[in-house]
């Protein structure tokens, strides 16, 4: 109908139109999906820092057959922005509809300046509080796991490999449980920080623009992989455009070499940030999750 409307003033107006309606239906879906959701500031209404009172946790609890289980879900977004919705709260509410309570996390980024160690500090502390507080939760403390989304798989991959070095430490705060992930899930991940396959954004807001050849080293998770880390679910496509898809060759790799109990599965088609949703993905690589549940009851989450 556009394309007869010679007047150019007529045709933003309608298309102004058009953009507020698809915002105000984008708005009133991610209410109707929050509103029986909890929302906590991880670190209190008067943080140390004005860049840490953004950092928040929505609590989807599960009510129909709750397991114990819970999972925290760190959207992706190259660690500057947030995937919040297909990344973070749709996957929340499929947790649930399986028993599993789910902790959504909008932890720090680039995008306000934030880099290392601000992103794992925000995750550690998520783990701190729902375990802390498993009881009010209804969930078992030894079944807190992770699930990250391209640069929050990196994230989940970072606390699944240095879950011994409190990096809350500098903030005064020393947990008397443990940060160990009972399990990780780390979907078309961001793994490495080397040249050759790095994800080149993510590694920009992750470690600043001046970051060490050591900080490299030690953020990329393929090289420091550890016979104690919790199991592993890793996807990925081959046809990945965003984050090279050898990130999950190196890293499952390495997995195998220190025989850490996982699982893994290369798509053959393209896709990245498809979260769950078929509409955004390819093929049958957005159907991960249902090989995510049987997963779990392979490595004994689930019994």
């Amino acid at each position: 109908m556009l394309l007869w409307i010679k007047d150019t003033k007529v045709l933003n107006f309608i298309c102004n139109i058009f953009r507020m309606r698809l915002i105000t239906v984008f708005f009133f879906s991610l209410l109707s999906i929050t509103l029986s959701a909890q929302t906590i500031k991880i670190w209190g209404d008067k943080p140390v820092s004005s860049k840490m009172k953004h950092s928040e946790m929505t609590v989807f609890k599960a009510k129909k057959n709750p397991s114990g289980i819970s999972v925290i879900i760190c959207p992706g977004g190259s660690y500057r922005y947030m995937g919040i919705k297909h990344e973070g709260y749709e996957v929340a509410e499929w947790l649930n509809e399986q028993g599993i309570t789910a902790f959504v996390l909008r932890y720090r980024t680039g995008l306000r300046g934030n880099h290392h160690p601000a992103m794992i500090q925000d995750v550690q502390r998520a783990i701190q509080l729902v375990r802390e507080n498993g009881q009010e939760y209804g969930i078992d403390t030894a079944k807190v796991g992770l699930i990250g989304f391209s640069a929050g798989g990196h994230l989940v991959g970072s606390a699944a490999t240095y879950f011994d070095i409190n990096f809350m430490i500098s903030l005064g705060i020393m947990p008397k449980v443990s940060l160990r992930p009972a399990f990780v899930a780390m979907i078309y991940p961001v793994v490495s920080m080397t040249d050759s396959i790095a994800h080149k954004k993510s590694r920009k807001n992750l470690l600043s623009k001046n970051y060490t050849p050591e900080l490299v080293r030690m953020m990329s998770l393929e090289q420091n992989v550890r016979p104690d880390m919790p199991p592993v679910f890793l996807i990925q496509c081959k046809g990945d455009k965003t984050v090279d898809y050898r990130n999950a060759e190196c890293y499952n790799a390495a997995l195998n070499q220190k025989n850490i109990p996982h699982y893994y599965k290369l798509y053959e088609e393209e896709g990245h940030g498809f979260g769950i949703d078929p509409k955004r993905g390819h093929g049958n690589a957005p159907s991960w999750n249902l090989d995510f549940i049987p997963w779990l009851k392979k490595i004994e989450i689930i019994k």
